[in-house]
């Protein structure tokens, strides 16, 4: 019976990279981000200045100051590429967007916090960022 139980999940997951590996869209020489949300990814690539986004929540095509960006989903994460430009090239559009993302991820939880706050009737009495951190100080009314 525990047989049973560990064939079930190691066949999908064999599935599952069969059907990834077998796939003739894949993104070549794609790098891996953190970006799991395609929302979050062109909300950065639009604050990066990128123009001309393309494409459907799975693959996404770009022009920017790097060069033509493609995006391709694979599982749960996007993968990324300046297209025809070397791996430094596309590591370095890559560190960009990431921050910027991160940035923006920062800066919707902060938005969240003031809103949980004031529901809660909380005063915010300072507000302090730096070094990439923000430091929030409430007061319970």
């Amino acid at each position: 019976m525990s047989l049973e139980l560990l064939l079930i999940p190691l066949g999908m997951a064999a599935y599952t990279a069969w059907k990834e590996g077998s796939s003739t869209a894949l993104c070549e020489k794609c790098r891996t981000t953190r970006i799991t949300d395609t929302e979050l990814l062109l909300a950065a690539l639009a604050r990066m200045g990128v123009s001309g986004v393309q494409g459907n929540d799975d693959r996404l095509c770009a022009t920017s100051a790097y060069g033509t960006l493609t995006f391709q989903r694979i599982g749960e994460v996007f993968l990324g590429r300046v297209d025809g430009a070397a791996d430094e090239e596309t590591l370095a559009m890559l560190t960009d967007l990431e921050k910027v993302a991160g940035l923006i991820v920062q800066e919707r939880a902060v938005a969240q916090l003031r809103q949980r706050a004031g529901e809660l009737g909380l005063t915010l009495l300072t507000e302090k960022a730096e070094d990439g951190t923000v430091q929030l100080v409430f007061e319970a009314s």
